[in-house]
């Protein structure tokens, strides 16, 4: 557990780093093998996502792919046998962006995989505002599959509408995001997947390169563990409860007990993902003495729908 003493040493170095210019950027220069294929035939794309939306971008490239003729699987990181990565000579990886960086549970996850020596290997993020250090979350995920011999060929960040409870979902960033995902995003990713493609086929690589970013500078405070402060109150409301356990699937720590109505808070990565995704509003959540809810009952209350590609209704993976 961090002490007190340890957040304000790390809010010092913080404080010093962000008075660095913020367009120093560092570049890894490491060597990658070389691509085992310029003509991928299988691929696997692989997603964390808690709300749904970076899984739309997942399957969308997914069915990109398979209209490139290419045999695709796309499936949820979560439960995903590793030894298979094998099997696939193009891996696709998408993640939110959590609290300015690649989400805790991807990054332990990735750092147990198998070698993927000379595998094409590409990254996305979700993002629900314009500071979200988007572009260094998705470093981190290439640097993680280069350290497995995947050699980087794409990267790229997808807005969408935010899905960060808050007491009342109308912060400026949440209003100017609820039309997104548009058909402009979905053209993005058409795009990403496209010039992946393009640059295996020519054999080019891309670099891991990070921006020194002032939000880049947020990620050394220990930031899940004081939002975990604030959260007063965390647990299953029992007269709620519709027993779908929708809740324990999305927990990427299994933190959650609906059955008891109780909560791991040691475990608990503060990702929201309970209170996003109960079906009932049944996930009791008090941050600063103020009830939250989550983001289902956020688009019902606004009468928003998120719109879908239109590969979805021709495509099956």
């Amino acid at each position: 557990m961090e002490t007190r003493r340890d957040f304000i040493k790390k809010s010092a170095i913080v404080g010093a780093a962000l008075c660095l210019p913020i367009s120093l950027t560092s570049e890894s220069r490491a060597a990658y093998p070389d691509l085992k294929t310029r003509d991928p035939k299988r691929a696997l794309v692989l997603w964390y996502s808690q709300t749904g939306l970076t899984c739309r971008y997942a399957r969308l490239i997914g069915c990109i792919l398979k209209g490139k003729g290419l045999a695709v699987d796309a499936r949820d990181m979560q439960g995903f046998d590793k030894n298979r990565l094998a099997n696939y000579d193009l891996i696709i990886v998408g993640t939110p962006v959590f609290y300015y960086d690649t989400p805790a549970n991807v990054s332990q996850w990735l750092e147990t995989i198998p070698s993927i020596s000379g595998t094409p290997v590409a990254a996305f993020v979700s993002f629900g505002g314009p500071e979200g250090n988007q572009h260094n979350a998705s470093s981190h995920i290439l640097e993680l599959l280069a350290n497995k011999g995947g050699v980087p060929v794409g990267r790229d960040a997808f807005r969408n509408i935010a899905s960060y409870p808050t007491p009342n979902w109308n912060s400026p960033n949440q209003i100017s995001g609820q039309h997104l995902p548009n058909a402009a995003t979905f053209d993005q990713v058409r795009h990403f997947t496209a010039d992946l493609l393009e640059r295996i086929t020519r054999g080019e690589t891309i670099s891991v390169e990070y921006e020194a970013a002032l939000r880049e500078g947020l990620r050394a405070l220990p930031l899940v563990w004081l939002n975990k402060k604030f959260i007063s109150k965390h647990t299953v409301d029992a007269a709620k409860c519709i027993g779908c356990k929708t809740c324990v699937r999305k927990c990427p720590t299994k933190a959650i007990n609906p059955s008891n109505q109780t909560v791991n808070k040691d475990k608990c990565l503060a990702c929201f993902g309970c209170l996003n995704n109960c079906p009932a509003d049944a996930v009791v959540m008090e941050y600063r003495g103020e009830r939250l809810y989550g983001f289902p009952e956020y688009l019902k209350r606004n009468k928003i729908t998120i719109m879908e590609p239109p590969e979805f209704s021709t495509c099956s993976l």
